[in-house]
């Protein structure tokens, strides 16, 4: 039986009594007060997640943009130092490895952050995809903690813990941008980005000082912590995918609705053929659609969906909403098959309950 592993953090959870779940074999808290309260809390002030279990992966080298290129669907060539872009790793045929995000924090040095289930999995997916390229491949993930720090207060609570000088950098630093900064001491880098479609940060410390800079942002700020349950209603309402429910091998970035993130015009990469045909509509696919219950229930991965008797897909991800208010989620269904504001049905535990196509996201992300 595989050792459940475990955060840095994972005492001063215990401490603060949070509710603690296996996922995906971490030991991980996935609330503390209640989901529906601290999704609230980070709408409206700010929280404090331990994403520590998230993976860091470094790219260096003469060759590391020509091959970063060539095994993600973003153009990397557009990264200025400092500047952070959302990606995907995928397959010849077009499906997804992973998706990621991708800093440039050198001049031949780049930051991947990747999925925790992904972490070995795609680790050695880049070494077999190296080649020829002279690149070194490091997966630094043993070596770091993740903090998130969401919510429109997030910047006023992370500048409580630091200097004047990094306090600067966070009130300049533009979405996606990562800049290097001082915890206690130690040094660390603070990313522009996060998971929740609020403002927020992501925060990349030493494992040595993780419990204490968690605390130091709970005693020094309007922060509280917030579990894994929160982050994944905030970051459904704000339609952003999740790996493993949303897509997979099986689905493409163009099916999955990140069509703006893949650059065709940079060049060779793998998939590039495929999804340029389903791009072009030339090759039968599928389409991610956003979409609210019209009835009471609660729609969840697996979940058939149907347009009339005629089954079209599949609820990728489904909930309740506290934000919009109701339940919906996201549904991944044939191309043709609905269009915005058409009706659908859901087959919810034996029962066909309705449902309409919205806009995504369904929540107005606020994150710049």
């Amino acid at each position: 039986m595989t050792e459940i592993k475990k955060t840095p953090l994972h005492s001063l959870h215990k401490q603060l009594k949070a509710k603690m779940v296996n996922f995906g074999g971490w030991d991980m808290p996935v609330q503390y007060e209640s989901v529906l309260a601290e999704h609230k809390y980070v709408r409206e002030h700010c929280g404090i997640f331990d994403v520590s279990h998230m993976g860091e992966i470094i790219v260096e080298g003469k060759d590391a943009l020509a091959y970063l290129q060539g095994i993600t669907v973003n153009d990397v060539s557009r990264l200025e130092l400092g500047h952070g872009q959302y990606s995907a790793l995928p397959t010849e045929d077009a499906g997804f490895i992973d998706d990621l995000i991708i800093y440039r924090v050198g001049a031949e040095r780049y930051f991947l952050c990747v999925n925790a289930s992904n972490i070995e999995k795609d680790f050695e997916w880049l070494k077999k995809h190296k080649g020829e390229h002279t690149v070194t491949i490091t997966n630094e993930s043993p070596m770091w903690s993740q903090l998130a720090v969401q919510g429109p207060e997030s910047e006023e609570a992370l500048k409580a813990i630091l200097s004047p000088s990094d306090q600067a950098r966070v009130a300049d630093l533009p979405y996606t941008n990562i800049t290097e900064a001082s915890f206690q001491g130690k040094k660390g880098f603070i990313a522009r980005t996060g998971y929740t479609g609020e403002k927020g940060y992501e925060i990349y410390i030493p494992n040595a000082i993780a419990s204490s800079v968690f605390a130091e942002l709970l005693e020094k700020s309007n922060a509280k912590p917030i579990g894994l349950g929160a982050r994944d209603t905030l970051r459904l309402e704000a339609c952003y995918l999740l790996y493993g429910n949303d897509m997979d091998e099986t689905v493409s970035p163009i099916e999955a609705g990140i069509a703006w993130a893949v650059r065709f015009e940079k060049g060779d990469f793998l998939g590039k053929a495929k999804m340029e045909a389903q791009k072009a509509g030339t090759l039968p696919a599928r389409k991610m659609v956003a979409f609210k219950l019209s009835e009471e229930g609660i729609a969840r991965h697996g979940m058939d969906v149907y347009v009339g008797d005629r089954k079209v897909g599949v609820v990728t991800s489904g909930s309740v909403l506290p934000t919009v208010e109701g339940a919906g989620g996201m549904a991944l269904i044939e191309k043709d098959a609905a269009a915005l504001g058409d009706d659908l049905s859901i087959d919810v535990r034996g029962k066909r309950k309705l449902a309409k196509v919205v806009k995504r996201p369904l929540y107005s992300a606020k994150v710049k």
